[in-house]
């Protein structure tokens, strides 16, 4: 008889026991989610950067003076002057796109504009949504519209870039410009579709071939007439309707 008392109050002395840890265990646990979960009516950053599971980062907003350089392949790149605004990145941590804004006044010259852009993989910009002013002499220089552009197939941005530190170093100006619109000219982006308005104050839809080279105008030039216009492969006008 005393034996199973003395059971029973072991049980019990254990039982309390284990409920103490596992009640102490939840509080502690629901203490810590509203701990780490901070709520705010209002911030004021120079910078934010948003991280994945793995700690490499996934969108940055910050001022123009700590912007993220930029970042490909695994590695950030060398620390530069970037605009502010937004640069994201997707999940293997590469930059991707972006927003930036800026506006320069100088010596009477006036460069407003932003930019939207998202990236080819591994590479640069391939769709950008653009306005960008320049004033100078009482004259406007007004281009906004949709760019899509073409980088060839295989290309990367970080390969091309150490092409071009090499190709830099080579002393004579003639033969290291001739490398680098060779270079350009084999891996670089080419426009192929641009919708809106041109420097010269013409608004319209303008396409161009894998070379680059315009194929055909549906436009109004600055003076209000209607054009359309078609280019052979040589690049000269093929076909033109205008109406006035």
């Amino acid at each position: 008889m005393k034996w199973n008392l003395e059971k029973k109050v072991n049980f019990l002395m254990a039982y309390a026991i284990v409920s103490t840890l596992i009640i102490s265990f939840f509080t502690l646990s629901s203490f810590k989610n509203k701990e780490d979960e901070k709520r705010f009516d209002e911030i004021l950053a120079k910078k934010i950067t948003i991280v994945g599971e793995d700690n490499l980062p996934r969108m940055v907003l910050s001022n123009e003076s700590r912007q993220h350089s930029g970042r490909m392949n695994g590695k950030d790149w060398a620390k530069r002057e970037r605009p502010s605004g937004i640069i994201f990145f997707n999940n293997q941590g590469d930059e991707c796109g972006g927003l930036v804004y800026q506006a320069k006044e100088k010596d009477g010259k006036i460069i407003s504009g932003m930019s939207f852009t998202m990236d080819n993989y591994k590479d640069d910009q391939v769709v950008q949504i653009l306005n960008d002013e320049y004033y100078a002499n009482g004259k406007a220089y007004i281009q906004r519209g949709i760019n899509i552009n073409q980088f060839p197939t295989g290309t990367s941005i970080d390969e091309r870039n150490k092409k071009m530190e090499e190709i830099n170093k080579i002393a004579d100006e003639k033969e290291r410009n001739l490398k680098l619109n060779e270079l350009w000219k084999n891996e670089g982006s080419v426009n192929r579709v641009f919708l809106g308005r041109t420097k010269g104050n013409s608004s319209g839809l303008f396409l161009s071939g894998p070379d680059g080279k315009p194929k055909m105008m549906i436009y109004v030039d600055e003076k209000g007439n209607p054009k359309i216009q078609t280019f052979n492969e040589k690049g000269e006008i093929k076909d033109f309707i205008e109406n006035k």
